[in-house]
């Protein structure tokens, strides 16, 4: 018998004696194998404090209707999506709505007038690691804003393409077969 591990007879055989199911030569085998290994009797003492932890755990039956819900639906595929179609297209005509906005603010001129400088100069914790001056960068608001009406027509696609056009053409497909 090895110092560190046990096997899984002598698991077994352990399991067993705390059960009450160990009899005979088995039973005697067992209480002289605990005689002379350390390692066995630790072991023992932990599965028994084990037991006795589940031993006051009562298993809960589920009823027999959810039983046979339960085996009725195990041949049913489950939904993959968390978006429905209905949200999917919520979502895809409010991402529209907000790009219209952007779109007309932009036709109004609104983003014309947003330029400036963003000077480094004034960061004083910047000013304790940089001994030379830092660059001035100029920023205009009209190319930023049609990066942010990409990106949202872009997302807007990935919506369409996962909550309606993928289901739409797995039902398809499925219906094909």
């Amino acid at each position: 018998m090895s110092m560190e591990t046990l096997s899984t007879v002598q698991e077994d055989r352990l399991l067993d004696y705390l059960d009450g199911r160990l009899e005979g030569t088995a039973l005697f085998v067992l209480k002289k194998e605990l005689e002379s290994s350390e390692v066995l009797r630790l072991r023992l003492e932990e599965l028994r404090i084990v037991h006795r932890a589940l031993g006051h755990v009562t298993l809960e039956t589920p009823s027999p209707p959810f039983v046979n819900k339960v085996m009725q639906n195990l041949h049913t595929i489950p939904v993959s999506s968390v978006l429905s179609p209905r949200n999917g297209l919520l979502l895809l005509a409010g991402m529209i709505v907000a790009t219209g906005i952007l779109l007309a603010m932009i036709n109004a001129g609104i983003f014309d007038q947003v330029k400036g400088l963003i000077s480094f100069e004034q960061a004083v914790p910047l000013q304790k690691y940089f001994h030379q001056s830092l660059p001035v960068i100029s920023v205009d608001g009209k190319p930023i804003i049609k990066i942010m009406i990409a990106l949202n027509l872009l997302l807007a696609f990935l919506v369409l393409d996962r909550t309606v056009l993928k289901p739409f053409f797995q039902r398809r497909a499925g219906a094909q077969l």
